[in-house]
């Protein structure tokens, strides 16, 4: 049982279950995007949420990506996002997109490493000029 949980849709017993699949993707994201200098920001058995998060920083760009729980009826769903900033004169620009919306613990199971493949290849893409262009006003 959970000391507590920050979640209205799902059961404790769900919760740790759904964890620790998590941790198994959470290993298998860190093995491809720590060789790219990205880092947990934390690891999911230290988190009260369910989620996997990465971030990185090069020069004046700075880079999020993961997986995140949304807590809906109808769950258990999760998404995938991707953000990118860069830091001009007295500005931060942004882009973010979740790349994949709405989809079961399942199906990134057995899709993580396309995903991130996906993930990796629109980050790099992401430009100077295509950031400050397409900026998020949030």
């Amino acid at each position: 049982m959970l000391n507590y949980n920050i979640y209205d849709h799902i059961s404790d017993e769900d919760f740790l279950k759904i964890e620790n699949k998590l941790v198994i993707i959470e290993r298998i994201m860190m093995d491809k995007l720590m060789a790219l200098a990205w880092r947990l920001t934390k690891s999911v058995k230290e988190n009260d949420a369910l989620i996997v998060d990465f971030t990185t920083e090069e020069k004046k760009f700075m880079g999020n990506l993961g997986l995140v729980y949304i807590d809906e009826v109808g769950g258990p769903i999760f998404s995938f996002y991707l953000s990118k900033s860069y830091d001009g004169s007295k500005k931060r620009f942004f882009v973010k997109q979740f790349i994949y919306q709405n989809q079961s613990i399942e199906f990134y199971e057995r899709n993580i490493n396309s995903i991130l493949d996906e993930a990796i290849s629109l980050y790099n893409l992401w430009n100077k000029e295509y950031i400050c262009n397409n900026s998020c006003d949030d």
